[in-house]
């Protein structure tokens, strides 16, 4: 009977932590990072993927948009800035 009671009580903890495991695992972090940025003096919400760290902006007509990079991110003096 004690056997079973300890038993009982294992399952029950291991239980607990397998839901907290998934929850962890699913819901929380969430995938996306919301922030947002200044465009043309509008604040525009821009989702981050916390796994890739690829930004998305939501643009009213088209829905969830890649933010583009720069052109030339290379900041001036660095090597390979000069143009030839």
């Amino acid at each position: 009977m004690r056997f079973l009671q300890t038993l009982a009580a294992v399952l029950r903890a291991l239980i607990v932590i397998a839901i907290a495991g998934l929850f962890l695992l699913y819901v929380w972090p969430t995938r996306f990072r919301y922030d947002h940025m200044t465009v043309d003096g509008n604040l525009v919400p821009v989702r981050i993927d916390r796994v890739s760290g690829e930004a998305d902006m939501l643009v009213p007509d088209d829905g969830w948009v890649p933010v583009e990079s720069p052109q030339d991110a290379t900041p001036k003096g660095a090597p390979g800035s000069e143009k030839s």
